[in-house]
């Protein structure tokens, strides 16, 4: 069954067995320099009933140079995801790109 989850203000409906979200605590209205210390490897997670996992964080963390990378786990194979993603500090690109790795 589809539930609403609000991610980054951004409303999605999903079938999830687990969400963790640190993600939407991120404010993008200030800069990277006064947010840099919650850009952590650990952002959001989606597991699907499908079994897929979609997993976002920061490389490098906490570090203002670094970017945000998305991958798309299937078949529990980290190693080798089957879709992965990268975003600087804009807010809408990684809410598409979310998007995207959701399917």
């Amino acid at each position: 069954m589809m539930k609403k989850y609000s991610i980054l203000g951004t409303d999605f409906y999903l079938e999830l067995i687990n969400i963790f979200d640190e993600l939407s605590a991120i404010d993008f209205s200030q800069g990277i320099e006064s947010q840099v210390m919650v850009l952590d490897e650990d952002l959001l997670q989606l597991s699907f009933k499908s079994g897929v996992i979609v997993d976002v964080g920061w490389y490098p963390a906490f570090e203002t140079n670094g970017e945000f990378i998305i991958n798309r786990i299937a078949n529990s194979c980290w190693d080798a995801p089957e879709a992965k993603y990268s975003v600087g500090w804009d807010k809408d690109e990684l809410i598409s790109k979310i998007k995207i790795a959701i399917g």
